[in-house]
């Protein structure tokens, strides 16, 4: 953790609590019409460290306004449970159908105040630094241990002026572009090498590697088509050791 001292001028520590409120109920809830669709967010849904959520599935509000965890346009989603949480299960939830979503009872949420960019509060969560020491402080029986909601409240994060918070956000998206277009990249370089691999070993064997002369579906001076079971054994038995 960075002391206070070793800060950047502007920068103050902070409990998330202070910052951001923790499950946070539904604005206005009695208003809600009980059938209206809203955007439904199981575990599945919500990819790995990316931040990508799958908004595919649709449900009744009064189906889901009770067992399940609400959000709204806006809110962090984070897993709590192992290994969801060890994976990086978090999320910014937007473009929620009538602007309200229920997923996973296994979801923390996050509602960032005036103070607190929710891009910031995303990727400071999303530190495998961050994560492991959420892991250090689950509770409960191995195999289904949970990231406690006193945890996440308690903790204290460097957080500068939501000026600059807005810059590292745009930094970080800058070069984790620049990642994912290295990465497409690569792909794109890796599928062309297999296809220029295969092109190689097609030109050996038409000769054509080595004789530039010889025409598409010509076989070289010197060559002639044989049976594979002319010139090789297949599958053959071991020969009798010398007794």
């Amino acid at each position: 953790m960075i002391r206070k001292d070793e800060l950047p001028e502007g920068w103050v520590v902070k409990k998330l609590g202070e910052v951001a409120t923790l499950n946070p109920a539904i604005p206005n809830k009695q208003n809600i019409d009980t059938e209206i669709n809203v955007q439904f967010i199981p575990m599945k849904l919500v990819a790995e460290v990316t931040g990508v959520v799958q908004l595919t599935e649709l449900r009744k509000y009064a189906e889901v306004n009770k067992g399940y965890t609400p959000f709204i346009n806006g809110d962090v989603i984070f897993a709590k449970v192992t290994p969801c949480m060890e994976n990086g299960k978090i999320a910014i939830v937007n473009n929620l159908a009538n602007g309200l979503g229920f997923g996973s009872s296994e979801f923390h949420v996050f509602r960032t105040h005036d103070c607190l960019s929710n891009k910031f509060l995303f990727h400071f969560l999303v530190q495998t630094k961050f994560r492991k020491e959420a892991e250090g402080n689950m509770t409960g029986a191995v195999g289904l241990k949970r990231v406690p909601k006193q945890f996440l409240e308690n903790y204290k994060i460097p957080l500068p002026p939501l000026a600059t918070q807005q810059r590292i956000v745009a930094k970080i998206e800058e070069l984790f572009s620049q990642l994912d277009n290295g990465i497409a990249q690569l792909k794109t370089a890796q599928a062309q090498l297999k296809v220029y691999r295969q092109a190689v070993l097609k030109w050996a064997f038409e000769g054509r590697l080595t004789n530039k002369d010889v025409k598409e579906g010509e076989l070289p001076e010197g060559w002639e088509w044989v049976k594979i079971g002319e010139v090789a054994d297949i599958n053959p038995k071991i020969p009798d050791k010398d007794r």
